[in-house]
């Protein structure tokens, strides 16, 4: 199957369709009921549009996961990351989002990732280049915007200064740019609230997003199967940092700074988001999908297709055992 995205042809991203179909066929069959917590407004009017479960909230992640992956292969072979260029990327962060059965919902955190993605290429987007003032602000726009879907996203202003003390000499101005940027889409907001006489409930609804360490309570067989899972996957792409910076130039070991940036802060994310869940996992699918993909690129062909059929058999067991072991 990964014979079919070892290709340079951007279009054949269209072959996520089927990965994604295969990968969250259960949704199909399993009805999904999953209460999404911590939503932020916009994602809260996402559901009031489309609903939080159901075959249209369904379709809707799929077809967003397609966007992600597509626009995230673009970002990475544009500047070269991997290797070889390829449409891993892309299949990786569509594996990792679909890992857990607890993923398979349009969940906030997902929402959030495509303007993480965005922000990504904006603090890529100031390497080497002496205008960046629309970037920087974007930066902090996207971010702002990422955090109304779902709020704890807000620390990835975090992230964007730490790309640009990757690229660039330290500019106070520039830090503040960020900050704005990322208040803009607020105070619009608050805005359009003040103007409908809501600014209190406003206000209030955004105090409630940030709790520390408040977890939803779940199973503990379900939360130490998953917490193993995703630890495993960490795992490889920590230990496996220096094998990406071999034989790398500087530029491209300083673009994959970066992302480790982005998975150290996802990381802290948990410490402020209200309402979390196993789907918060979903905060490091970027970062995680982008450099698991690093080690297929670089693996032998067909060990490489051993290991990714033997992922799948788990990703699609998970999400079956119900429907064989039903609980109860």
């Amino acid at each position: 199957m990964l014979t079919l995205f070892r290709t340079n042809q951007l279009f054949a991203s269209i072959l996520l369709v089927f990965y994604i179909a295969l990968l969250r066929s259960s949704a199909f069959v399993i009805p999904l009921e999953i209460e999404p917590r911590g939503a932020g407004i916009f994602a809260e009017w996402v559901y009031q549009w489309i609903g939080a479960n159901g075959q249209r909230a369904s379709i809707a992640a799929m077809v967003l996961l397609l966007i992600q992956g597509f626009y995230l292969n673009v970002l990475i072979a544009e500047h070269r990351l991997a290797s070889k260029v390829s449409l891993f990327p892309g299949l990786f962060y569509v594996f990792v989002c679909s890992l857990l059965p607890a993923f398979h919902n349009l969940s906030p955190v997902l929402m959030a990732n495509t303007f993480l993605i965005v922000v990504l290429g904006e603090i890529y987007g100031t390497h080497k280049r002496t205008k960046v003032a629309g970037r920087v602000f974007n930066i902090g726009f996207w971010v702002g915007i990422a955090s109304l879907f779902y709020p704890s996203f807000a620390l990835f202003v975090l992230f964007g200064f730490a790309g640009l003390g990757i690229f660039r000499p330290f500019r106070i101005r520039e830090r503040l740019m960020v900050i704005i940027g990322g208040l803009v889409p607020y105070f619009l907001l608050g805005t359009y609230y003040f103007w409908y006489d809501q600014l209190p409930w406003f206000l209030e609804t955004l105090r409630g997003g940030f709790q520390f360490l408040d977890f939803v309570p779940t199973a503990a067989p379900l939360v130490y199967r998953s917490l193993g899972i995703m630890a495993v996957l960490l795992l490889v792409v920590l230990f496996s940092h220096r094998s990406y910076l071999l034989k790398q130039g500087m530029d491209v070991q300083r673009k994959i700074s970066v992302i480790y940036w982005g998975l150290f802060v996802s990381a802290a994310t948990i410490l402020l988001q209200s309402g979390v869940q196993l789907d918060h996992w979903l905060v490091v699918a970027v970062p995680a999908g982008i450099l698991l993909s690093f080690n297929f690129v670089r693996m032998p062909s067909r060990m490489a297709e051993v290991i990714h059929l033997l992922m799948l058999v788990v990703a699609l067991g998970l999400q079956f055992m119900p429907m064989l072991f039903p609980p109860g």
